[in-house]
Order: structure tokens, then C-alpha cells, then sequence
């Protein structure tokens, strides 16, 4: 089939996949527009921690590929805890043709979601027979469109404020236009999805088919734990289906995707081998989220489309036999199954492991695998309900559209002029770009409810931070505890006022010296892991601090590389009296930059 035959045939699905894509690129592209001569290089940064990964796409850019420590210089050398396969993938355009990490983003928005959409139509269609009908065409469009623009809409809370017109939960873009995870994720698991069911279906490039699973599972297990856990877990649910219904070819070609990804994957296993060999490792992964416990974990939208297919099944059952008919299950019927048991294996595998990291990411991944399910349920009983097929179809179409465009559109209007105004940042950041490569830059104070110097610097310069609370590298406590105090000092607590600064700023203190995430984020969940560190950092908190006043501050600064104070403002001046070799070397709007 020539290519001008293969989007003759598919104009409508390209023409959809196009759509979705310009919906996550537009505000971008229309803030760049509007903003004209004012733009200067800073994007609209509207999802989780985007700031946090560009930093790791820069670092790569900068020459530090293994991303030992983004944040942090003295580091650098250490082995990665995050692998940095996906921010590899958003360097390689910088590294080999010069484009910026930020264009970089800016166009992934377009293309990854667009090709996320394509890869969901084309399992949808491979679940559902192919089938060359309009039908079969149209469930495979509503359910990639629910994936990639109606996902928020699984939330009832989301339907709630969507359809009473509350502008309060436009907080971000879409979850998709998050750059690096859990869009890459997504697409490598569909990616790999797709290869295994034409490894069970067809049986046909069957070589072909193991080596791209393979190589995808690879890429999943170099890139995101919560995406190749989803996928492991799956795999192996269809390994034991299919033993124990003695299909072992069946059983035997996943079983060999899963021994070469592995394979494919040792460059990952040799650095996580080497990680653990460091005396910080421990704390560290506990920092980035690991529990030790075995509780069990509900997913209740798992179960309730588990439920929904057993109703499924029993309704087919009778309607087969009331024609005379014997109902067999077919291969996807496995696959969905398979979806489902995997979905809530990987949420709950630590009842057997003893081990999880924060689990609630599985749902990234298991909200998409229950809308393929749901959708590909609602395509074979389409018949015995062709009025609802035709209504649900429309409803999840149009809803999936109106709430993904109403989604970027209010969250653009509602933070167009905080990211207006970060562009005069962007003078700072070409100051600090001239500077010499890994400088290192401590920000002593900044206005409250503002985008986070730290952050940008890390993502928009070649320079380090010194004192921030990025913290998922191998790196002593001692460290982290030295950086709070140093965040103490410059916040201008004293031996005096220090107890009731704790008092009022207890979010900062937890932030800093949290040793885990239940402490971080208060989870009720885990009663069997404790998190008793917390409490006691906190009490040792003032007179330690205090000890650290009587010091000489400038020695204590000096213990790491520090290049550059920067200030929002004047340093105050019983800041600058403890600091008596201080000098002011440059200013820039309201920045005030000082060296020791």
C-alpha cells in the first residue's frame, strides 16, 4: 500500500491525531505570538515539575549525560537514581543541530501527544478485529480522544467542575503536555502494546514483533519505573493465562520479550547495581520515594471495569446460549483481562515484594489501559445496544473535545500573566550563561507564591543551586541538613525567633528534611512503614541552628562551591553584617547579586 493510499484511507484518524496535537501546542505557540518582542525564551510551564525536568534535559546538554546530580555540583559522579533515557530523547535535537531544550518542548507538545493518540486508535483497533467499518473506526477515534484529551474526565470531580463551569480546576495543561513523563511513558507502552498483541494475534513477524516489544519494554525500564512496572505486570498476567489455558506458544514468545527487554536493559541494571553500592543509597531512594510494606492498595477504577467485564461476559454467555451457540473467549478477551489483573498487580505487587514507589503513579497508566478496555467492551456489544453505542460514542467524542480544549485554553488565560512577567527573568539567565559552566548560585530570598528561582536557574542556565530542595540524587544528609540551615539564614530567622519560625513555615521544614514520602506528603496509607525521622530532625532543628549562628557563616558557606548569592532585593542587613566579605558585583532589575 503506497503512502498516498494509506492517508487516503485514513484522512479522517490523521486528520483527529492532528487536531489533539495542535490543542496541547497551541497556548504555546499563541503565548509566543501575542507576547512578540516581549517573549523572551521562557514557555508557559503550566504542568508538574516542568521546571524539574528541562533542568535534567539542560544538564545533559551542559555535558553531563548519566545525570548524576542536575541540581547539585558536587555530585555530578555519582550514578543517576532517575535514568535519562527519556531526557535523552529531548536533548538529542540540541546536541546534534543545536535547536534549545525549550523549542525542543515546545514542538514535543504537538508531536508526542498526536502520535500517543495514533498508537491508542491502533490497539483499539487491533482489540476490536481491524474491522474496515466506520464502526469499528469511530470507537477506536472516542476512545483515543478520552485517553489524550479526556483523561481528567475518569475524576468525577473534574466532570463536577467541567460542567458547572468552575475555572478552579484548571491548575495545568493536560497531563500529556508534562514533558519527558509520563508522556514517553505512554507512548513506548502502547508501543510495546501494540507489538505484543500482534505477537499473540497474528503470529506472523514474529521476530519482528519480539525485538520491537523488546526494545520498547528496554526503553520503558531506561526511562520510567510506573510505566514498565504497568507493563511487566501485564505481560506476565497473559504468560499465565495462557499456560493455563496450554496455548504455550502463546505463553512462550512474551516470555521472550520479556527475557530480551531485560537483556536489552543491563546498561540500567549495571548503573542501578552501582548506585547501590553507594553508603547514601539508602536514604536516597527512600528520598525518592520508596516504601517498605506490604498493604494492600484499591484501585477502584480497575475494579469497577473488572466488574463491567464480567457483566460482559456473563450477558454474552447467556445470549450465545440462548441462540444455541457456544461463546468462546478469544485473544482479547485475554488482552483485557490482562489490562486489568496488570493494572492492579502493579499496584498492589508490593504485598508480595515488600516494596513500592509511590504507587498512586500507576494510574497514569492504568486510567488509558481502562478506557481501551471500556471502549473495546463497548464495540462488541454495540449490537444488542445500538442506540446507546451510537449515544456513548458521541458523548465521549464531543466531551473528550470540549473538555480538552476548554482545559488548555482556561489554564492559558488564567496564568497568561504570571508567565508575562517571568520573561524579565531571562535577562538574569543570560547573565549567568556567560558565566563559567557549573557555577554555582545560592538564592538567598525570593517573593512568596513566585516561580522558584531555583528551579529556573537549573532548567534556563548552565549553573548549579546550592541550597535546593531537589534532592533526588545520592548525597549525604549532612548535606541536605546544611542547606536547610544555610535556607534558615538567609530567610533571616535568628537564635531568638527561630522556634516560631518553624512554627509558621512547617511546609518548608518538611520539604528539606523529609526522609521519606509519607512524612513528605502526609499518607495514611503504609501503617506498617514508619516515618519517625521527621519528628526528630525537627526537634535538633533550633539548637543546631543556633550552633550554626556562633560559627563563622561565610566558613560554613564556603564548605561547598557557592559562586554566586542572589538576592530579590538588598540582602538584609543582618545578613551582610555576618557576612563581613560580601561585595555586590552586579544588579539586574531587582536582582542583586553578591559574591564572598
Amino acid at each position: 500500500m503506497s503512502i498516498f493510499t494509506l492517508l487516503k484511507n485514513n484522512y479522517f484518524v490523521l486528520t483527529v491525531g492532528v487536531a489533539v496535537g495542535l490543542i496541547y501546542v497551541l497556548p504555546n505557540v499563541f503565548f509566543i505570538t501575542t507576547m512578540g518582542g516581549r517573549y523572551h525564551g521562557i514557555p508557559m510551564m503550566q504542568t508538574a515539575n516542568e521546571d524539574f525536568y528541562l533542568a535534567r534535559i539542560q544538564e545533559i546538554v551542559d555535558g553531563h549525560p548519566s545525570l548524576g546530580s542536575p541540581a547539585f555540583f558536587e555530585y555530578k559522579n555519582q550514578p543517576p537514581l532517575s535514568p535519562p533515557v527519556g531526557e535523552f530523547i529531548y536533548a538529542l535535537p540540541s546536541l546534534i543541530f543545536g535547536i534549545s531544550p525549550v523549542n525542543t518542548l515546545i514542538v514535543s507538545r504537538f508531536f508526542l501527544p498526536a502520535i500517543l493518540f495514533f498508537l491508542v486508535y491502533y490497539l483499539i483497533r487491533q482489540l476490536t478485529g481491524n474491522e474496515n467499518i466506520l464502526a469499528n473506526k469511530l470507537n477506536a477515534v472516542a476512545g483515543a480522544l478520552w485517553v489524550t484529551l479526556g483523561y481528567d474526565l475518569i475524576d468525577y470531580r473534574s466532570l463536577i467542575n467541567f460542567f458547572t463551569s468552575d475555572q478552579s480546576f484548571s491548575s495545568g495543561f493536560l497531563i500529556w503536555a508534562r514533558p519527558v513523563n509520563p508522556i514517553l511513558g505512554a507512548v513506548f507502552l502502547f508501543s510495546f502494546l501494540l507489538f505484543v498483541v500482534s505477537l499473540v494475534q497474528k503470529k506472523e513477524h514474529r521476530i519482528r514483533s519480539i525485538f520491537g516489544a523488546s526494545a520498547f519494554l528496554a526503553l520503558m525500564i531506561g526511562s520510567y519505573f510506573f510505566s514498565w512496572g504497568v507493563a511487566v505486570s501485564i505481560v506476565g498476567v497473559l504468560i499465565l493465562i495462557y499456560l493455563f489455558l496450554k496455548e504455550y506458544r502463546s505463553a512462550g514468545n512474551p516470555a521472550l520479550v520479556l527475557l530480551f527487554g531485560f537483556l536489552f536493559a543491563l546498561p540500567y541494571w549495571y548503573m542501578t547495581w552501582k548506585a547501590s553500592q553507594s553508603p547514601w543509597y539508602e536514604s536516597s531512594v527512600l528520598r525518592s520515594g520508596l516504601f517498605y510494606t506490604r498493604y494492600p492498595l484499591m484501585n477502584k477504577l480497575l475494579l469497577a471495569v473488572l466488574i463491567l467485564f464480567v457483566v460482559f461476559l456473563v450477558f454474552e454467555f447467556f445470549r450465545h446460549r440462548k441462540i444455541g451457540i457456544t461463546y468462546h473467549l478469544r485473544h482479547w478477551h485475554w488482552f483485557c483481562l490482562a489490562f486489568i489483573l496488570g493494572g492492579l498487580w502493579a499496584y498492589n505487587q508490593q504485598i508480595i515484594t515488600g516494596r513500592t514507589v509511590w504507587p498512586y503513579h500507576f494510574v497514569q497508566y492504568t486510567i488509558p489501559l481502562a478506557i481501551v478496555v471500556v471502549m473495546t467492551l463497548a464495540f462488541y456489544a454495540r449490537r444488542g445496544i445500538s442506540y446507546g453505542w451510537h449515544a456513548f460514542i458521541v458523548l465521549v467524542i464531543f466531551s473528550s473535545l470540549a473538555f480538552g480544549a476548554h482545559s488548555q485554553v482556561s489554564t492559558y488565560r488564567q496564568f497568561y500573566s504570571d508567565y508575562e512577567k517571568l520573561q524579565s527573568r531571562a535577562t538574569l539567565f543570560d547573565w549567568l550563561n556567560r558565566k563559567d559552566k557549573d557555577c554555582v548560585v545560592l538564592v538567598a530570598n525570593q517573593p512568596v507564591n513566585s516561580h522558584d528561582l531555583n528551579g529556573l536557574i537549573s532548567a534556563f542556565t548552565h549553573c548549579n543551586t546550592y541550597n535546593y530542595n531537589w534532592i533526588f540524587s545520592l548525597m549525604p544528609d549532612d548535606r541536605i541538613y546544611h542547606n536547610y540551615l544555610v535556607r534558615l539564614f538567609f530567610n533571616g530567622a535568628t537564635s531568638e525567633t527561630i522556634q516560631d519560625y518553624l512554627g509558621s513555615h512547617k511546609r518548608e521544614a518538611q520539604n528539606y528534611l523529609f526522609s521519606n514520602w509519607k512524612g513528605l506528603y502526609g499518607v495514611r496509607q503504609f501503617p506498617d512503614f514508619s516515618d519517625d525521622i521527621l519528628p526528630e530532625r525537627l526537634k535538633k532543628i533550633p539548637d543546631d541552628y543556633r550552633r550554626f549562628l556562633v560559627r563563622d557563616v561565610s566558613a560554613e558557606l564556603k564548605k561547598y562551591r557557592l559562586d554566586f548569592i542572589l538576592s530579590t532585593g538588598p540582602l538584609a542587613e543582618p545578613v551582610k553584617k555576618q557576612l563581613p566579605t560580601i561585595k555586590l558585583i552586579e544588579e539586574i532589575n531587582d536582582y542583586f547579586i553578591y559574591q564572598l
